[in-house]
């Protein structure tokens, strides 16, 4: 069958992936959505669109099956995963194993596993109530985030215990499941890595520096690639990361790590998302500045027609984000928008005169230039 007339099941349709729609619908691939109908934006990049929480995996498997779906896929969409992976494994489709799902479940699950092989992560602990939280030994500062939940929502840095406290109740909102991470806070530069694994192959394809607004919500403002750092730095990274993705049985997907480098020299691992990298990172700054098309990368690993990574540029590319914290951003759109190094941008209609988090920002641009752009 020509790879194009594949089916690809996509779990989830809010406005966070359509920059993944967009590119697999440009591909030509035959999508079908899942996802609840309230927010599916990208409903109108599907050849077919199935109103249903992917909360409901057998629903979801039994739609997939009728369909004959090819692959499946969730982008980048960290809470489908456990759908995904139960679609595909019922249905001898591409992906990672249950165990893999296990691991991943949720941030403490993941820490345990980092823990037990040794590999550097900030010091940890669970907590579930106010209680518990009384009842904690740790030092400050720490950083306080739910358990389970993404897009720096609910993630505060605190000072003491009565900031503490506050931080709590703020993050235990965000928790589907009503926990809470507490840690070690480290100070220094932070970066993703983006791999592509196949077969428990890992592919690195780009390392991201990025720009958050600091304490006390480190909100995401920019992300620039190729990140700026030395060929022995880089090389730690990546061993630090394959040797993550391999404890977590990540052997069949996109990956996106988050990493602290602290003012001594010391890296730290913060977690691991077996899925693409939000923010344009994977969906365009890698093209952008590889040559690597991540997307139809991902694509067709789910379809099992995974090619190795080829890159045929070296360029700078990366994201700068609109928000009250940077209104020159919104300036520099207005000023420059013909400028050819600016791909893309969007000020959104309603802007936000606040920024807690990823979600309360206004717009962006996404550039590519022969230098990293410095506004």
């Amino acid at each position: 069958m020509n790879k194009i007339m594949k089916k690809l099941a996509i779990i989830g349709a809010n406005e966070s992936l359509e920059c993944f729609y967009k590119q697999a619908k440009k591909l030509g691939y035959y999508l079908i959505g899942i996802a609840y109908e309230k927010g599916a934006v990208c409903k109108k990049y599907c050849d077919k669109f199935y109103p249903i929480s992917f909360a409901d995996k057998d629903s979801v498997l039994e739609v997939c099956k009728t369909e004959n779906i090819d692959g499946i896929t969730s982008f980048s969409l960290e809470s489908a995963l456990p759908t995904v992976i139960y679609v595909a494994q019922n249905m001898g489709l591409v992906s990672n194993s249950f165990e893999c799902a296990k691991k991943l479940e949720n941030k403490f699950t993941m820490r345990k596993c980092f823990t037990a092989a040794g590999i550097p992560n900030p010091l940890y602990k669970l907590v579930k109530t106010t209680m518990d939280l009384d009842e904690i030994d740790m030092l400050f500062p720490c950083i306080v985030k739910p358990v389970d939940s993404g897009g720096s929502q609910g993630v505060t840095k605190v000072n003491d215990r009565k900031e503490l406290h506050n931080a709590f109740q703020r993050a235990i909102k965000y928790s589907k499941n009503g926990g809470v991470i507490i840690e070690q806070f480290v100070d220094g530069r932070e970066f993703s890595v983006e791999y592509i694994s196949h077969n428990g192959n890992h592919y690195h394809l780009q390392i991201t520096d990025k720009v958050t607004s600091g304490e006390p919500y480190f909100v995401e403002l920019a992300h620039h690639q190729p990140a700026q750092i030395s060929v022995e730095l880089m090389s730690r990274m990546k061993n630090m990361v394959e040797k993550a993705l391999t404890v977590l049985d990540i052997e069949n997907s996109a990956s996106h790590t988050e990493i602290k480098l602290d003012s001594k020299g010391d890296l730290y691992i913060i977690e691991v998302g077996a899925r693409m990298g939000g923010d344009y990172i994977t969906s365009d700054l890698v093209r952008l500045s590889t040559g690597y098309d991540f997307v139809k990368g991902v694509i067709d690993l789910a379809l099992d027609d995974f090619e190795t990574p080829q890159f045929n540029k070296t360029k700078y590319s990366g994201v700068y984000f609109y928000s009250s914290i940077t209104p020159f951003v919104k300036e520099y759109i207005q000023r420059y928008k013909d400028d050819p190094v600016i791909v893309e941008f969007q000020i959104n209609k309603e802007e936000n005169n606040y920024c807690y988090r990823n979600g309360d920002r206004n717009g962006y641009f996404i550039y590519q230039c022969e230098q990293k752009l410095i506004l």
